[in-house]
């Protein structure tokens, strides 16, 4: 999965997002993600009317525009 993620982080913000990474295990981390949920139902909050990201591009997409305050380059055609 890791690698997949690092490819999406590639496609949406580019090389110089992934020259950043740096594997190194992180005890205080590996606790956080060790506390998620591997599998939940999410029906309740779609009937809400909240909307999943399908992709892991999404995920990232999503997360530079609401917390780094990052615009989208525009697709070239």
């Amino acid at each position: 999965m890791v690698p997949e993620e690092i490819q999406a982080l590639r496609r949406v913000a580019g090389d110089d997002a992934v020259a950043l990474i740096r594997a190194q295990p992180d005890a205080t981390i590996a606790r956080i993600v060790d506390g998620w949920p591997r599998a939940f139902d999410a029906r309740r909050a779609l009937a809400l009317g909240f909307i999943a990201e399908r992709h892991f591009d999404e995920i990232v997409r999503v997360y530079l525009e609401d917390e780094m305050g990052w615009t989208a380059p525009a697709p070239i055609v």
